[in-house]
């Protein structure tokens, strides 16, 4: 047998054993053992602290909002969260599916409204997956607010700007958020935040 060959042969066990040996593989660990583990982005790519920063900002502007005082008059009426649309390239779908629990928990919480949960409707949910766009049809949206009992529906979508250049790269990915109102479809708020990645030499 040839050296080329038997290298080739020996490799994956000299590779086995220098981690079990000398620990010379890579290492997992948790971000709370490694101070600043969280905070440092691995690539241009969206990930949990990008989306949790652009839903807070969100979700603050809808706090202070003329729709949360309309709320307030009303006393408390129904709301559902629909899914967010996802419009970059990225497979990111199980993260934004969190960000629906997330606005949930936010309107739960501030309480100016009754939250149905629209996740809990999976023939509904797969409607608005199905048709879901810019703009929502009128007749569409008042059906799914009869189907779930709901007055008022947030959704939103996910999108991203990509800029290249002598080897540097820079990608811009916004959150836009809106609320609708069941009946008629007018949007009654809607707001956007941004996050940009850079790659740099």
């Amino acid at each position: 047998m040839g050296t080329g060959r038997l290298m080739a042969r020996l490799a994956p066990w000299m590779l086995a054993v220098c981690t079990v040996a000398a620990g010379c593989g890579p290492k997992a660990v948790r971000g709370s053992d490694v101070a600043g583990l969280d905070d440092e982005a691995m690539g241009t790519g969206l990930d949990r602290k990008d989306l949790q920063r652009m839903l807070q900002i969100n979700l603050d502007a809808l706090q202070s909002s003329a729709a949360v005082k309309r709320w307030e008059s009303e006393n408390r009426p129904t709301v559902a969260v629909l899914s967010i649309k996802n419009e970059t390239s990225e497979h990111i779908e199980g993260a934004l599916s969190a960000l629906i629990s997330d606005i949930e928990t936010s309107l739960v919480n501030a309480g100016h409204v009754r939250v149905i949960s629209a996740e809990d409707q999976p023939e509904l949910m797969e409607k608005v997956r199905a048709q879901q766009s810019d703009a929502f049809d009128q007749s569409q949206v008042a059906d799914w607010g009869q189907q779930v009992g709901a007055r008022y529906f947030v959704t939103g979508k996910v999108y991203t700007v990509d800029e290249r250049q002598s080897g540097e790269r820079r990608v811009q990915y916004f959150l836009f958020m809106r609320v609708l109102e069941a009946a008629t479809s007018d949007i009654i708020w809607q707001n956007k935040t941004s996050v940009t990645k850079a790659l740099v030499n």
